[in-house]
């Protein structure tokens, strides 16, 4: 049972979602910001508990990134909502998840491998939230939106380029367009 406390904590962060979303829209802002920050926490717990007593799961491997995916994914969708440069942020977020959640299906059932985050996925999480943390805080000031945003895909941008060219194509040989 200890073993699944880490999947546990990822299935809280996945719950805290719908909490986010109606505290952002109809509360002061640092109660949003709180939650964040809570499912945050989650998840610095759920992957340091899971590396340090060896409780690693296949099933963690998916778990822990879907809901750190899902809560950033809402987060830019609330931005988006209130100023439509987060666009910029949501959009790409989505196509970039769609398109590494494909590859890593294929790298399952071709290699039987799961495939597993790396440190340019981990800073761009932990810039990610950063960046998302602060606009929760500043709500309405569109210039600093500009800036956030631009930030924020930056960073997706790079960590989806590292994993293209590291993982999939190099470590694992995926090709994503055939000759």
């Amino acid at each position: 049972m200890k073993k699944q406390i880490p999947n546990i904590l990822s299935t809280i962060r996945l719950f805290m979602i719908p909490a986010f979303i109606f505290t952002y829209f109809n509360y002061r802002a640092w109660i949003s910001a709180v939650i964040y920050v809570a499912a945050w926490l989650t998840d610095a717990l759920d992957g340091y508990l899971a590396r340090r007593n060896n409780w690693i799961t296949d099933v963690g491997k998916i778990l822990d990134p879907l809901a750190d995916k899902c809560m950033q994914f809402t987060a830019a969708v609330c931005f988006s909502i209130e100023d439509p440069i987060f666009l910029l942020v949501a959009i790409p977020m989505f196509v970039k998840e769609i398109a590494m959640l494909l590859a890593a299906v294929l790298i399952a059932k071709t290699k039987n491998v799961v495939v597993a985050s790396s440190w340019y996925g981990k800073v761009a999480t932990v810039l990610l939230f950063l960046c998302a943390f602060t606009k929760i805080l500043v709500r309405h000031n569109h210039i600093f939106n500009v800036i956030i945003a631009v930030f924020m895909l930056t960073c997706m941008i790079f960590s989806f380029l590292m994993y293209y060219f590291k993982d999939f194509k190099g470590k694992y040989k995926l090709e994503l367009f055939h000759k």
